[in-house]
């Protein structure tokens, strides 16, 4: 289990890919974008011109739906926003969103929220099954 804390971050207005910034993210700049922020523990990392959000899920690696009806496969632990002028083409498991001004994100202790979407990483897939 991963220990979170409440963290808030403003974003500029802007398009972003919103998912596990591991599957948009270029091969060839993961490692540095990781180092930028010790891993996520800081939640802004940057690479070049470019800056990225990724907030801990709750229980790691899994899926998790929002409250819009997408659903978001984790590989990396993380959730977040990545700009799409430099996001990749491959888009596994995110939605693509649109900022109109500038928008608070949060993570309260799993719950990730950016903007108006809000992904619940507390409860995962797997307990919803778990409960019918």
């Amino acid at each position: 289990m991963l220990t979170l804390t409440s963290k808030s971050v403003v974003v500029p207005k802007g398009a972003y890919i919103l998912g596990d910034p591991c599957y948009v993210v270029p091969n060839a700049d993961w490692g540095a974008l990781l180092a930028s922020c010790n891993y996520f523990n800081e939640p802004v990392g940057s690479v070049g011109d470019f800056k990225v959000l990724a907030f801990g899920t709750k229980w790691g690696d899994g899926c998790y739906p929002d409250n819009k009806g997408n659903k978001y496969g984790v590989d990396a632990g993380l959730i977040g926003l990545v700009p799409v002028a430099y996001a990749t083409d491959d888009r596994k498991d995110s939605t693509l969103v649109v900022f109109e001004t500038a928008t608070l994100c949060t993570n309260d202790d799993g719950v990730l929220k950016f903007g108006d979407y809000i992904v619940d990483t507390v409860l995962d897939a797997e307990d919803e099954e778990d409960e019918l």
